[in-house]
């Protein structure tokens, strides 16, 4: 190493062995890099850009907005199930179009009720006897319930056949020149509905615990809603003038009509129905 001061070639050490110059001083002044830290330049994180930020905010609004007219629907659905539930008739008579959405609802709900109350009827029924085969055979029999052909299809089946009643009985009001609107119709139907409502749901607690007087509670809710909701809707409004038929012969021309829907729904029906069982006992026959 050369000494800055006298020039002389030191083979190594600290000091020039001529002068006494340090010389590790040289070396930090002929490599400055050597002694300082590389410095890494700052970036600064990336930030999102402004339509990301607001693409984000319209969905996080959307997701509110979605939330909370869910909870005002259900609020008001609530609400007038149990205005009705407390005086069906009085209430009933009173409901116009504007509660066509809650009427929606109360058919879906009669529409499902029905067809779960079979399927948990059925799952006793299957559980008892794969318990009897396990105890027979020393193994159960391995029976399940199709949810798709006992639940699924129909209740679609219902869905339709319950709003064609409703139809049915918008036609028996035309026929008998009732100025009414198909919405209020189908609102008011399905506000008559709820007691009915009421009793399959008491019908589908009595086959959860299995309960066998749960059978005449679905008969009577499902028969009692398909003879009196119609005459209940009809008899509703006033008939203004002496023109169209007379409201008697409207409502038996509605359950024409319902019977007409009764066998077209009892085909479906019974094709669900005959293929739950064929799932469920194919292996065995």
């Amino acid at each position: 190493m050369q000494c800055p001061n006298c020039q002389h070639e030191n083979e190594g050490g600290k000091f020039c062995v001529k002068c006494g110059t340090p010389l590790q001083q040289a070396a930090d002044q002929a490599n400055p890099t050597t002694s300082q830290e590389v410095e890494t330049p700052n970036v600064p994180p990336t930030t999102p850009s402004p339509e990301s930020v607001r693409v984000q905010s319209q969905s996080s609004e959307n997701a509110n907005q979605y939330i909370e007219g869910a909870k005002k629907i259900s609020k008001s659905y609530f609400n007038h199930f149990l205005d009705v539930m407390k005086k069906p008739h009085a209430v009933s008579t009173q409901v116009g179009a504007d509660q066509f959405i809650n009427g929606i609802i109360t058919i879906v709900l009669y529409s499902l009720i029905i067809p779960f109350i079979i399927y948990f009827a059925l799952k006793g029924v299957i559980a008892d006897l794969n318990n009897f085969g396990a105890g027979l055979f020393g193994q159960s029999m391995g029976m399940e319930i199709p949810f798709g052909d006992t639940v699924v299809k129909p209740f679609f089946a219902y869905l339709v056949f319950t709003l064609l009643v409703a139809v049915f009985t918008f036609v028996a009001l035309k026929l008998a020149k009732i100025e009414a609107d198909i919405k209020e119709v189908i609102a008011r139907f399905a506000s008559f509905l709820i007691p009915f409502v009421g009793i399959l749901a008491v019908a589908l607690i009595l086959s959860l615990i299995k309960v066998e007087l749960f059978l005449v509670v679905l008969l009577l809710g499902f028969v009692g809603a398909i003879f009196l909701v119609p005459a209940l809707v009809v008899t509703s409004y006033k008939k203004q003038n002496s023109q169209g038929l007379d409201i008697t012969w409207g409502i038996i021309a509605a359950y024409v009509l319902t019977f007409i829907a009764i066998r077209i729904m009892g085909e479906m029906l019974f094709d669900s129905l005959v293929s739950a069982f064929t799932s469920m006992f194919g292996g065995l026959l």
